[in-house]
């Protein structure tokens, strides 16, 4: 038996068969091959977060800051969870936060709860007498990081400001080749005074963008934080005027989630050429997380701004 099926094998190879079939074969094969679906290479959109997380204070009383004012004095356990699985479910590749106590207390949060995301952990003890500083988490590779808040700037009336908590810059690097400014500006308490606060902040944060821009007129950066007022004041009217793009202008949803106020203060203002690789913005309003609500885990919604990669 076996020598005559390998006499029959040697009579097809042997034979024109072979290449008849063959023949036949090859070009439904090179057809099939053409029309098969090509499996794409691109990466993923870029995705960043901004949210202010609400005194996001550790347990211990800093005798040097007025941290135990709040109520609660500190964020619990329970609360600190809900912000994380809120982290979790949108696993943004940046996330700028605001309100958060020291750097101590931010990496004790992300090891406990976000261990696995790969989030490197940005931070500088910043100017404000509460101790609420702003903060950066990236798993995408950083580069030079900048603090500003000593550097400082005259107001409208001529006097000598500073900012209030910090304007934190960040370059992040890989596909993104982004700058990423964090930002909390001067809150509302003290009316008129603060408002000449906060546009003297925002013209510090403005001249800052167009010294790059001139520089560089693709200069690719992002303004993101809680800036503390609403859309038409000049606060926002000065960086929309200096050339700087609101991605979520014209929305109805509000940002501070606290009755009365309801407000839209957040906002990622960016230049132009990061704004032309622009996928998606929306304010989030609702959560993405059964059981937990986004108001139970701050008094702000997140702001979530997709990108088109680098070179895409």
């Amino acid at each position: 038996m076996w020598i005559s099926k390998r006499l029959f094998l040697g009579c097809i190879f042997g034979s024109p068969i072979l290449s008849i079939m063959l023949s036949l074969l090859l070009p439904t094969l090179a057809l099939c091959m053409a029309q098969a679906p090509q499996v794409s290479q691109e990466p993923p959109a870029i995705r960043m977060l901004s949210w202010n997380i609400e005194n996001f204070f550790d347990r211990w009383d800093d005798p040097y800051r007025r941290d135990q004012i709040t109520k609660p004095a500190y964020a619990s356990d329970a609360r600190m969870e809900r912000v994380a699985k809120v982290l979790q479910a949108f696993d943004a590749d940046v996330v700028a936060l605001q309100e958060v106590e020291n750097r101590w207390h931010l990496e004790q949060f992300v090891d406990k709860y976000l261990g696995d995301m790969g989030y490197e952990v940005v931070h500088f003890e910043g100017n404000d007498t509460r101790g609420i500083d702003v903060a950066l988490l990236s798993r995408i590779p950083l580069g030079e990081v900048t603090s500003y808040r000593h550097i400082r700037f005259k107001d409208s009336k001529g006097k000598e400001q500073h900012f209030r908590r910090d304007l934190l810059r960040v370059r992040v690097e890989g596909n993104f080749q982004t700058d990423v400014y964090v930002v909390h500006l001067k809150s509302q308490w003290g009316d008129e005074a603060a408002d000449v606060v906060r546009e003297s902040e925002s013209a510090a944060i403005l001249k800052i963008i167009q010294g790059e821009i001139k520089k560089n007129p693709a200069y690719r950066g992002v303004v993101c934080g809680d800036f503390n007022e609403v859309p038409e004041m000049p606060t926002l009217g000065l960086l929309r005027d200096g050339g700087l793009v609101d991605p979520m202008k014209g929305t109805e949803k509000y940002t501070y989630n606290k009755e009365p106020y309801l407000t839209r203060i957040d906002y990622a203002m960016c230049t132009p050429s990061l704004a032309s690789t622009l996928l998606t913005a929306e304010v989030i309003d609702e959560s993405p997380v059964e059981g937990v609500r986004l108001e139970d885990a701050t008094d702000h919604y997140p702001l979530l701004v997709t990108f088109s990669p680098t070179g895409l």
